[in-house]
């Protein structure tokens, strides 16, 4: 739905674009009025003791790397955004593959190359501000951070990486010379006063098969977890951003000591509270910059049930009819088709826009059948999650179409008589009913009952994607369809109503 005010600053339609990319380039200059201040990833990024954060597609990591550069949290910080791993992983994995290293000393190796790059980085960053920091720094062509990676690692495979894959003596040497050690002390006597954040983004599709990928992750997060120990606390600040969708393949089998090297990490798990003050906020300063006259005024954004009563209600209505005539409260309805992710809440909620836009009643969202909008937007939304695991488990498409027109709640053996089906697009050797049950517990397709209510009919489950660890499927476990995945699998409704949301307190308003 694209604005009728081409002159209007601001979001092009009322709930944001649905990536952090996309925003960038519609605001530019003004994507930091346009930003989201609100968050509490904000302020829980940002706290010394964090170096990794943790979060699926689509759950808001590169919208940080952003607010890092204007945040006022760390007061007069520098931002070094590392945002393009696809520029320069490729030499890293190089490094990380030689075939004489185990996948411990490849760690330890490929380490001891992100010390070096992101020193590097931050002796760029300050080179202007002290002769000594200017003396270690290395003239590379003009570019992005992940332009002058590219640029480093170039010059490090041809001059101290040995045949074997080890990191010659050199590289050590040169980052414990006297010119680096005192280009690093000159550093942190200014970072006291002008601390830098630097925001290493990593790959958000995987192939968990490619050792030397896995590798190149585990190494930035051992060394990010020391750079935190030894120098946040002086200034220096270094956050890497890893894939949900990975990081336990990561932290079971690369991560030489998991107690060690993960501490504290922030996973972007947004809650009912968070996702309903995001989507609100941005239609709110859509409709202030286009000039639609808004009746209510502006609601407490930290009040939940203010938000839902005086600004969502109005405009989607309380309730809302479902494909099967029953009748939901709207805000739990269609969040239900979503993995707790913004982007797939603004994608349905921009859908919602465009139709109303188009039959002439907007801003009126109840005014438009919002479960037939919905049906039609599952499809993408489950695709968008498929194609994010497509290389952590090739075919991965295929394989879950065995649940074609599963009842939406079922017995734990019935996933292992329709994985039979699947046995031919596994590659070869790793087809097991076991494995399946993984695939789809881990892609949030299949959940575990925690509840059912005969008489409301709704059924209150467990999903992998809300967890803090893997969620087991035994064949004696209740299982459930999640809602967005119907459409995909067309499933078989019998009235049961799935509420996939965990029992935490921030959800007991959306179950009562």
């Amino acid at each position: 739905m694209e604005s009728t005010h081409p002159q209007q600053t601001g979001f092009r339609f009322p709930f944001g674009e649905e990536s952090c990319e996309h925003e960038f380039k519609v605001l530019q200059d003004e994507y930091k009025r346009f930003y989201y201040n609100q968050s509490r990833f904000n302020a829980e990024a940002l706290e010394e003791d964090v170096y990794l954060i943790v979060g699926r597609r689509g759950s808001g990591k590169t919208s940080l790397t952003k607010y890092f550069g204007f945040q006022d949290h760390i007061k007069k910080a520098h931002s070094i955004d590392v945002d393009e791993p696809n520029i320069y992983s490729g030499i890293l994995q190089g490094i990380a593959e030689r075939p004489s290293l185990s996948a411990d000393l490849a760690v330890i190796e490929v380490g001891k190359i992100w010390d070096y790059l992101i020193w590097s980085l931050i002796f760029d960053k300050f080179r202007e501000k002290d002769p000594a920091v200017k003396a270690a720094s290395l003239m590379v062509r003009k570019g992005t951070a992940s332009h002058f990676v590219y640029d480093l690692l170039t010059g490090l495979l041809n001059k101290y990486v040995d045949e074997s894959g080890k990191v010659a003596d050199d590289v050590s040497k040169t980052t414990s010379s006297p010119i680096f050690e005192n280009a690093k002390a000159r550093v942190l006597e200014l970072t006291y006063k002008e601390p830098v954040i630097v925001a290493i983004d990593t790959f958000e599709r995987y192939n968990r098969e490619d050792l030397a990928m896995m590798i190149v992750t585990a190494a930035l997060i051992q060394r990010a977890n020391d750079f935190n120990i030894s120098y946040a606390y002086k200034g220096v600040h270094v956050k890497a951003f890893v894939s949900a969708e990975i990081f336990p393949h990561i932290k079971e089998s690369v991560i030489t000591n998991t107690t060690k090297f993960i501490r504290n990490p922030v996973y972007l798990r947004w809650k009912p509270r968070d996702l309903i003050r995001l989507i609100m906020w941005r239609f709110h300063r859509y409709m202030e910059e286009r000039g639609h006259r808004i009746s209510l005024r502006e609601p407490a954004w930290d009040n939940f049930d203010e938000i839902l009563e005086t600004f969502w209600n109005p405009y989607f209505g309380e309730s809302v009819q479902n494909l099967r005539g029953g009748t939901e409260r709207s805000f739990p309805y269609i969040l239900r088709h979503t993995q707790m992710r913004p982007r797939q809440l603004v994608v349905l909620c921009n859908q919602i826009a465009r139709q109303a836009e188009r039959g002439g009643k907007f801003p009126q969202f109840k005014e438009v059948s919002i479960s037939k909008i919905i049906s039609e937007c599952e499809y993408d939304l489950a695709d968008e999650v498929l194609n994010s695991y497509d290389l952590i488990y090739p075919r991965v498409a295929d394989i879950i179409t065995a649940l074609t027109n599963a009842p939406v709640m079922f017995k734990g053996n019935y996933l292992d008589q329709v994985a039979k089906r699947t046995s031919s697009a596994w590659p070869l050797g790793t087809y097991s009913t076991g494995a399946f049950r993984r695939v789809v517990a881990e892609l949030g397709i299949v959940g575990k009952v925690r509840t059912k209510d005969e008489a409301t009919k709704i059924v209150a489950a467990d999903f992998e994607y809300a967890m803090q660890d893997r969620l087991t499927l035994t064949s004696d476990d209740e299982c459930v369809i999640h809602p967005m995945f119907y459409s995909k699998l067309q499933v078989k409704k019998n009235g049961w109503i799935v509420y996939p949301f965990p029992d935490h307190e921030d959800y007991h308003p959306l179950l009562d």
